[in-house]
């Protein structure tokens, strides 16, 4: 009788200490993978935002919007202004008084989750990446056809970084400017040089820019030369625009 009630007390205390690791791993393995849901999750979110964002700079630039203003929901994640990146537009050849140059710093706007997972908004573009390396979600606003070439310089700038975590922010974007750098038929052109630099996503532009003809070099991890010869286009132009942004909450 005694064997029998150990026995039974010993099958309990088996079948109790299986229950109870198995409630441990199925929760462990349950909050990891509900990380994982959430994480992606707000990764989606913020590239829909980001595409909202990019509309809404697209008012600014192309449609002559003085301001618009993005909100964006971070939760744990964070929201900045970049380092500046150097975008230059080089014009060579011909006559019209070529070779002329186009320099400027632009802000790029970063979203930052977990894991190193990224979408980015730079000069004009969209990317999303991550540490084994990234896409292109949005082109920038070029455009090359047999009519004309226009490379807009989506100028977007503050004078220093600025970042904000844990909360639902505003980005904000006030047109300060446009100018027609470059306006001449394309006979005065012998090439269109853009150089992307001090970026970490160099390889991504030499993809952006390649799916419209331009030859394309990486001189670094974070520096590519792309070439375009424009041919029978009729015209080339080259505008930029002052874009100021700033995150509020």
């Amino acid at each position: 009788m005694s064997d029998r009630a150990v026995s039974e007390v010993l099958s309990f205390t088996l079948v109790f200490t299986l229950i109870v690791a198995s409630i441990a791993l199925i929760s462990v393995g349950g909050l990891g993978s509900l990380q994982d849901v959430r994480d992606v999750e707000q990764l989606e979110s913020a590239e829909r935002a980001f595409d909202v964002l990019a509309d809404n700079v697209a008012d600014i630039h192309q449609r002559g919007a003085p301001s618009r203003a993005t909100e964006i929901s971070l939760g744990e994640s964070q929201l900045r202004t970049g380092d500046n990146v150097t975008m230059e537009v080089k014009l060579d050849g011909g006559s019209g008084g070529l070779p002329t140059t186009l320099t400027k710093d632009i802000r790029p706007v970063v979203y930052e989750g977990n894991d190193d997972r990224k979408i980015v908004y730079e000069a004009g573009a969209v990317f999303r990446t991550n540490r084994d390396g990234g896409v292109v979600v949005r082109e920038p606003p070029l455009v090359v056809d047999e009519k004309r070439m226009l490379v807009t310089v989506v100028g977007v700038n503050r004078p220093n970084v600025q970042s904000l975590s844990g909360s639902t922010v505003l980005v904000r974007m006030n047109h300060r400017g446009s100018n027609v750098f470059y306006r001449n038929r394309s006979a005065d052109v012998d090439s269109v040089q853009i150089t992307m630099s001090s970026t970490p996503r160099a390889s991504l532009w030499a993809e952006v820019y390649s799916r419209y003809g331009f030859s394309c070099t990486l001189l670094s991890q974070t520096s590519v030369e792309c070439t375009y010869n424009p041919g029978n286009i009729d015209r080339v132009y080259v505008v930029y625009h002052d874009i100021r942004v700033n995150i509020d909450t």
